[in-house]
């Protein structure tokens, strides 16, 4: 009986240590989440080395089929604010262009998103949220722009041969212009886009440069691997106590943690900005989810609204 006691003291040690052993091994195999809450949070975060913590979280339906989810973060040591709007395609909702006064022709000013997403609503449709769209030269897009099934812009610049295209059937595209042009006579909406941060699941190639190295606000969009989902990223900038903003190398690694494909950069810095439907005693508004570099929405031509099907 004391030799059993006696081998029974000596194995338990090494037995322990074999089992702390193994649970330290799964532990560092272990996905580091930073401490996100949600499956979208935690994949973002995981995703992207330069964000180090998540502060917080907050997710809500705008609508069925519209989850935003607002993420204070810290990245590369910095406060920042990244909102994440995800979008059901299946549901009863789709993606449209925005213009200023809804036009498609005849554009000789400039309107922010609150406002065209104001002109889209007075013209019909049931606008839940609105974000900038691409780049442009006075009231010139610089990249494709269609809207209502009318060509405003066909022929893109240099450095904006990229878009997102939605068709008659209903659903949303990500691709360069020589996709689109397959798809030109199917084409309701298009709005041009700069840098492919993602194609095919892999990252998009673009020049390292003073724009794309800044710490800044920035607007991108992404669909998932069959298009049943888009997303709508915003990250505010140039506000340090709040959010310095982010790289757009990083942006390609968000989008991909959140699933993306497929995504696209639109123009972000003091354009950025995401305004989404309240419905008030005194009737509709649209109000900026965002801070604003400005005390006020930028003018800008064009943007992408979320509305319920037609």
């Amino acid at each position: 009986m004391k030799k059993i006691c006696k081998f029974s003291l000596c194995i338990l040690p090494a037995l322990l240590l074999a089992i702390a052993t193994a649970s330290c091994d799964k532990n560092d195999d272990a996905i580091d989440t930073k401490g996100g809450k949600s499956t979208l949070v935690q994949n973002i975060a995981a995703n992207t080395d330069y964000i180090q913590s998540i502060e917080s979280e907050v997710t809500y339906n705008l609508c069925d089929g519209v989850e935003i989810t607002d993420i204070s973060c810290t990245y590369m040591l910095e406060p920042t604010r990244l909102i994440v709007a995800v979008v059901d395609l299946n549901k009863n909702i789709t993606v449209a262009a925005s213009s200023p006064g809804n036009k498609t022709s005849g554009i000789s000013t400039l309107e922010s998103i609150p406002e065209q997403a104001m002109s889209a609503e007075k013209a019909g449709m049931k606008v839940w949220l609105a974000v900038n769209g691409g780049n442009f030269n006075g009231t010139q897009a610089t990249g494709l722009f269609y809207k209502d099934g009318v060509a405003i812009k066909e022929s893109a610049e240099s450095g904006e041969d990229n878009c997102v295209v939605v068709t008659q059937d209903g659903k949303v595209r990500i691709g360069s212009v020589s996709d689109f042009l397959v798809l030109k006579n199917q084409a309701v909406h298009a709005i041009g886009g700069a840098q492919r941060l993602l194609e095919d699941g892999e990252f998009g190639a673009f020049m390292a440069d003073d724009n794309t190295m800044a710490l800044q606000a920035r607007t991108f969009v992404g669909t998932n691997a069959d298009a049943s989902k888009f997303y709508i990223f915003v990250v505010e900038g140039s506000t340090p106590e709040q959010s310095t903003g982010i790289r757009l190398k990083d942006a390609m690694y968000i989008s991909q943690g959140a699933g993306c494909y497929q995504a696209l950069n639109l123009r972000g810095d003091v354009y950025t900005t995401l305004a989404v439907r309240e419905e008030t005693a005194s009737g509709v508004e649209f109000n900026t989810l965002n801070k604003l570099q400005q005390s006020f929405p930028q003018d800008v031509l064009n943007g992408l609204l979320i509305i319920d099907k037609q």
